[in-house]
Formats: C-alpha cells, structure tokens, sequence
C-alpha cells in the first residue's frame, strides 16, 4: 500500500459532505432560506478540505490498487443522499473511474 492519502480523502470526505447537502436541498424541490441550515456549515469545512491541494497530485500517483479500493469504500460510507437512485449512480460511477485509473496504472507498469 502507498502512502497515506490524508489529503485526497479529506477532499473525498468533503466532497461527499457537500453532495448529502445538496442532496437535502434538493430532496422538497424548492430552495429556501431554511435550505441555509444545510449549505452554511460547509463554508466552514472548505478551508480545510482545501488546504493540503497541492498534495492531493503526489498522493494519487503512488496509488495502488488496495489504496483504490480503500477510496471506492470511503466514498460508499461517507455519501449518503436522499435519493438512492442518484446515490447507487454516484458510488458506480466513482467506481468506475477508480477501476479505470487502477487499469491505466497496470498498462503503464
């Protein structure tokens, strides 16, 4: 296994923050003020999510594929949406681009 990704999944964790929030917004159809209560917090998360960026480059190129699959499970346990359907279609599609970037990484070897 490769280093620790601390800074991909802070990012990843954050990412998937965001998405549940937005996710609640959306879930009644219409915004509101009241939707605040959902979005305001993650202001606060930015800065550190985005802190260690420049990282994240370094991180992902010494991937492996026991790291990917760390990273696939992270975001199926931190996203967590209203709606199901778009919640199983995100994880897939995570996954999807997990399993390609693992295949690239063997082609290249």
């Amino acid at each position: 296994m490769a280093k620790d990704q601390k800074e991909l999944k802070e990012a990843l964790v954050f990412m998937c923050a965001l998405a549940n929030s937005i996710g609640e917004v959306a879930e009644d159809g219409k915004l509101n003020i009241s939707d605040a209560t959902h979005l305001v917090p993650m202001l606060y998360k930015l800065p550190s999510a985005v802190d260690g960026m420049a990282d994240i480059p370094s991180e992902v190129a010494e991937m492996d594929s026991e790291d990917i699959e760390q990273l696939a499970q992270l975001v199926k346990d931190e996203l967590d949406l209203p709606q199901d359907k778009v919640e199983m279609a995100i994880e897939d599609g995570i996954d999807l681009c997990l399993r390609l970037y693992a295949l690239a990484q063997k082609l290249r070897a």
